[in-house]
């Protein structure tokens, strides 16, 4: 059995709801009675701003036309049709050095995969 008492509650703390919307002020009475407002304001300015932003960062402002005084004569030089010299291709050292260090790289991995488990 429950030996809890059960008081009453007093008048002061049992206000109506209409009390107590009578009280806030006008945009929370607003917000309180049209939830639905929340979800328009809250994806109306994204989208608002977005639409703002875009079309400021497209804007150019005015920009003259300026035309042209009189083209340009271009002298043409002639081209020079010969190959690059490859007589120096990549050194042999240089390509053992990358496989060697390659393949070393490999080996250690090997090794550090086939220690065994520590628990």
């Amino acid at each position: 059995m429950n030996s809890h008492s059960v008081k009453p509650e007093s008048s002061e703390t049992a206000k109506s709801s209409t009390e107590e919307l009578k009280n806030t002020t006008p945009s929370k009475n607003l917000f309180v009675r049209h939830p639905w407002l929340w979800f328009v304001g809250l994806l109306g300015l994204p989208l608002i701003v977005g639409i703002f932003s875009y079309y400021q960062l497209i804007y150019t402002g005015y920009v003259p036309k300026i035309e042209p005084e009189k083209p340009i004569e271009v002298v043409r030089e002639e081209v020079n049709t010969k190959l690059p010299n490859n007589s120096n291709p990549t050194p042999l050292w240089l390509m053992l050095a990358i496989a060697l260090s390659c393949a070393s790289g490999c080996l250690v991995i090997y090794r550090l995969l086939k220690l065994p488990q520590r628990v």
